[in-house]
């Protein structure tokens, strides 16, 4: 098992979502900017200002909660970490943060404090103290999930008897490997909040691309659909034009990356399932930008001549996919991956905490456009399963799309070529991740030795 320090790799990846966070804020700020005077996009001028305040004032929300769940909600031995109390002073400087809309930022700033914290703290302690880390952790969360549904009413088990039995089976395997002298470990202070830090300033990350960017990103390719044909036949590009595919650019950019560097934070959370390498999170993060891409391209495209069916569509999947990610968590769900992926919401269970279900809809929002482990059972076939439908879905979309639009002009060929081999991208750039680089492949090389 891997038990990782804080280093380099964590800070430039730090740094990397703290500029990708306002490089992406600020183009949004500059379409705004130009859409005001311009008159061919005036008309959509509020609906881009609500789509950067509206879910930033959200993701700030929830991350102002997540602070307060850390110091008063979390038990020292329960599904998440018990954050040290904050003075008044911290207090108030998080608030002051939070109402400048400054989360993502803030977390990034606790995730480099303590990780520099941790590094000192290694240096101070001896070797078998250093081995302590998330298989500690996970000893005492599986202990806590049996008890905490020993109590559960019947309706919010959710046929529970068959989950535990299932977690007790995944568990056994690794309770042996671990042992009783892990469990008896001190456990160094810094080393876990930098740990805790990492997951929540991925969280806040992911929800932030999910709630702004993709909402955001749609509208503007639905307003270019619109503007560019015109433009293109004028033989002129306008600055709104060039701002909006700055903002799109780096919407895109910005949604890969969250997502990748939440698989990041999940797996350093748990040692045994292994950490992400620098190459492995390249490679993941261009797979999910070759997903993301195309499938926003066809939602812009389909709504440009659908809008009602298309709300409708993007309703019922945004439905059924957050159902998924709620069955995961109550009926089937892998016990390892489920403690390193959720870091707040399993206290007390999907079926009885509101914050829960908000959360499980967020992630909902991410499997709309590219897949995640969200902590179930056979995440491979879960992904197989995700990417052929989703294919058949743009295909879809492509094919009323072009149905309805004048096929004889150069430029609708453009998106039926680019979806194609965004497509073959994608695919190519995931097998070269699960071949070279997936830490899963080598944490079984290693068991088996």
């Amino acid at each position: 098992m891997e038990i990782s320090k804080f280093g380099w790799f964590d800070a430039l990846t730090a740094l990397i979502s703290v500029i990708m966070f306002y490089f992406d804020v600020v183009s949004d700020v500059l379409v705004a900017f130009y859409m005001r005077d311009d008159p061919e996009t005036q008309d959509w001028f509020l609906p881009t200002v609500l789509l950067i305040v509206m879910p930033l004032v959200v993701v700030n929300g929830f991350s102002l909660y997540w602070y307060w769940f850390d110091e008063h909600v979390c038990e020292p031995d329960g599904m998440c970490y018990r954050s040290p109390k904050a003075t008044r002073q911290m207090w108030a400087f998080r608030v002051i943060a939070h109402l400048f809309l400054q989360a993502t930022i803030l977390r990034y700033l606790d995730l480099i404090y303590y990780g520099v914290k941790s590094v000192r703290e290694q240096s101070l302690v001896g070797p078998h103290e250093q081995g302590e880390g998330p298989a500690h952790h996970h000893h005492h969360q599986y202990n806590h999930h049996n008890h905490k549904h020993n109590n559960q009413p019947p309706a919010a088990a959710c046929d529970q008897d068959k989950g535990d039995n299932g977690l007790k089976e995944a568990t056994n395997g690794y309770n042996s490997i671990v042992g009783a002298a892990v469990e008896e470990a001190p456990r160094p202070r810094y080393r876990v909040l930098w740990v805790h830090a990492e997951r929540d300033a991925a969280n806040v990350d992911v929800l932030s691309s999910m709630v702004q960017d993709a909402p955001q990103l749609i509208l503007q390719l639905y307003i270019m659909t619109n503007t560019v044909p015109a433009q293109a036949l004028q033989g002129q590009i306008s600055q709104t034009l060039i701002m909006q595919l700055l903002s799109v650019a780096a919407s895109l950019v910005a949604m890969a990356w969250s997502v990748a560097s939440f698989s990041k934070a999940t797996r350093l959370a748990e040692a045994s399932i292994g950490n992400l390498s620098p190459a492995g999170l390249l490679l993941l993060s261009l797979a999910h930008f070759c997903s993301i891409a195309p499938q926003v391209l066809c939602f812009a495209l389909f709504s440009s001549k659908y809008l009602i069916e298309f709300l409708v569509i993007v309703s019922c999947h945004w439905v059924a996919t957050s159902t998924l990610v709620l069955v995961q968590l109550i009926c089937c769900p892998d016990p390892i991956r489920l403690s390193a992926t959720f870091t707040h919401d399993m206290r007390k269970g999907p079926c009885s905490r509101v914050d829960d279900i908000a959360f499980s809809a967020a992630f909902g929002l991410i499997l709309l456009y590219t897949f995640m482990d969200v902590g179930g059972r056979a995440p491979r076939i879960q992904g197989g399963v995700f990417h052929a439908f989703r294919l058949v879905e743009e295909a879809c979309m492509l094919a009323f799309w072009y149905l309805a639009t004048d096929g004889n002009m150069w430029y609708h060929w453009l998106p039926l070529v680019l979806v194609s081999v965004l497509c073959v991208l994608g695919g190519l750039f995931l097998l070269a991740y699960l071949a070279c680089a997936d830490p899963d492949r080598r944490s079984k090389r290693l068991l088996t030795v």
